[in-house]
């Protein structure tokens, strides 16, 4: 008899420890994937915002060139489409890295949307707002 209720200890202990471990895991798993993500994003928001302004300086040196304003335009929308379709690019990849159980952590589909959630990390790393 006694070693019926040993075994049922031995077998509920591990399923105890089973279960705990499991739960631990998927909640490191879900806190170090939602820093990575936000991490991803301020590294991808501040890489845009050095190529906008390397950009810029780019534009101002044709002006002191003298090259003509109407081509400076047409570089500027070249550019501009380039590098919107770069950050879609970087997002869609970023997304698709994230496991399928963890994706509600990705709040974004697109660069636009990206940038929104970029927006709600400054702030809410900053203490300006708080996270939903």
């Amino acid at each position: 008899m006694e070693i019926i209720l040993y075994t049922l200890f031995f077998i509920t202990g591990f399923l105890v420890h089973s279960v705990y471990t499991y739960v631990l895991g998927l909640g490191t798993l879900a806190v170090t994937t939602k820093q990575s993500i936000d991490d991803s994003l301020l590294i991808m928001g501040t890489t845009y915002e050095k190529i906008v302004g390397m950009n810029e300086s780019l534009y101002k040196g044709m002006i002191d060139k003298g090259i003509d304003e109407k081509e400076i335009e047409i570089h500027r929308r070249m550019d501009k489409a380039e590098l919107e379709a770069l950050m879609n690019i970087v997002v869609i990849n970023l997304k698709g890295v994230v496991p399928a159980r963890l994706e509600g952590f990705a709040n974004f589909h697109d660069w636009k949307t990206a940038n929104k959630e970029i927006t709600k990390i400054i702030k809410f790393r900053t203490g300006l707002d708080k996270r939903d």
